[in-house]
């Protein structure tokens, strides 16, 4: 049964990295040129850990019968 997959952990990384983004153009006028960039790595990191959870689901359905069948 799997709990985390890639999609979620890069989803995750670059939800964070948007929020590091967002939190340096609050400190320093030189990166709210990067605002929009870090708005659009969020929504993108969102997507992704949407994506790795329905992957996820999918994968632990369909292979619950199959997990036995290596013996």
């Amino acid at each position: 049964m799997e709990r985390i997959n890639g999609e979620a952990i890069a989803g995750a990384a670059l939800a964070l990295l948007g929020g590091i983004f967002i939190f340096a153009s609050m400190l320093n006028s030189a990166w709210q040129a990067a605002t929009l960039v870090a708005y659009l790595l969020i929504a993108v990191g969102a997507a992704l850990i949407v994506l790795g959870r329905y992957t996820t689901m999918k994968t632990n359905r369909s292979g619950s019968h199959e997990e036995h069948s290596h013996h």
